[in-house]
């Protein structure tokens, strides 16, 4: 019988599972992705795997809960965070969602079939908790956006809809190669700032 794992193997164990399934999810989505590649990638024994994790599932769960609270942080620190104007703040928080899209393989995994997405989320058991950890991730991005409205910056309405629209730029991305290569970056320039205008100027409209 093999011995029991101490705490600090069992983080370190971790650790390399998260990444491998992050790797693998990114390259081939849940479905395609098996537990046996995902142990052989973490260089641990498939019931190792089982001692960390109970599914793949879950560790896609995991894998997505870290996803969003990194991209969450970034893109707040980027735009809202990195000035006062509201209407520039929105115009770099499309920009940096656009730049996330273009550099990390899960985001644009994601963005570009979201429907494995919400397969997952209506078929896993612990779906309210990684409901709760996703909106406790977006809860800063959500105050500000609150914030924004109650100083008038914003146009009223509800918080998750302006938030869609603000994602509505991610299609952008997964179409850039149908996109001359001069024309993309103006493109991505342009949709912010249309968006931004139409979020704000009638805002400003009633000073």
């Amino acid at each position: 019988m093999p011995r029991a794992l101490t705490e600090t193997e069992r983080e370190t164990i971790r650790a390399r599972v998260v990444e491998a399934g992050r790797e693998l999810f990114a390259r081939y989505g849940l479905k395609k992705t098996t537990v046996e590649e995902l142990a052989h990638a973490a260089g641990v024994a498939k019931g190792t795997f089982y001692l960390i994790f109970p599914s793949k599932e879950t560790l896609y769960g995991q894998v997505l809960f870290q996803e969003i609270t990194r991209m969450t942080a970034r893109l707040v620190e980027r735009s809202f965070q990195a000035t006062d104007d509201m209407r520039e703040a929105l115009v770099r928080f499309q920009e940096e969602v656009v730049a996330l899209i273009e550099s990390d393989e899960i985001v644009r995994a994601l963005a570009a079939d979201p429907r494995e997405l919400a397969h997952f989320l209506a078929g896993h058991p612990d779906l309210q908790e990684y409901q709760a950890r996703a909106m406790e991730a977006l809860a800063p991005l959500f105050g500000r956006i609150q914030k924004a409205q109650q100083a008038e910056e914003i146009i009223e309405g509800d918080v998750a809809e302006i938030f869609a629209v603000l994602g509505i730029i991610k299609f952008l991305p997964l179409y850039k190669k149908h996109i001359a290569p001069d024309l993309y970056p103006r493109l991505v320039r342009r949709m912010s700032q249309v968006i931004a205008d139409g979020l704000t100027c009638p805002a400003r409209g009633k000073e």
